[in-house]
C-alpha cells in the first residue's frame, strides 16, 4: 500500500461497485484495468484515462471483485497509478 495505513470504503449499488468515498477506481485483472461502469461520480481524470485506452469501463460485481489483483484510486488531486491496494482476502471485508 502506497499510503498510510487506513481503511477506505468500496461503494456499491445495486451489487455493483461504483466508486470511493474520496476517488474513482480501477481494477487490475493482470492484463488490464477496468473502472466500474456506473460510478456515483465520472471524474474528469476517469474520462481521460477512458478516452486514452488506459482503462475500461465494465460493471463489476461485489462477487468478482477477487477476480482481480490490484485497485487504483485516483481522482484529479491523485494521480492514477499512485495509490495502489493489493486485493487480499485478509484485508478487504464484505
Amino acid at each position: 500500500m502506497h499510503k498510510r495505513e487506513q481503511d477506505e470504503i468500496l461503494i456499491t449499488r445495486n451489487g455493483l461497485l461504483t466508486d470511493t468515498s474520496i476517488a474513482n477506481i480501477a481494477l487490475f485483472n493482470g492484463k488490464e484495468w477496468h473502472t466500474p461502469k456506473h460510478p456515483l461520480l465520472k471524474g474528469v481524470q476517469r474520462a481521460a484515462l477512458i478516452d486514452k485506452h488506459l482503462i475500461r469501463e465494465k460493471e463489476i460485481t461485489v462477487d468478482q471483485l477477487f477476480n482481480y489483483s490490484q485497485i487504483c484510486l485516483f481522482n484529479a488531486m491523485i494521480d492514477f497509478g499512485k495509490i495502489k491496494i493489493d486485493v487480499n482476502r485478509e484485508l478487504i471485508r464484505i
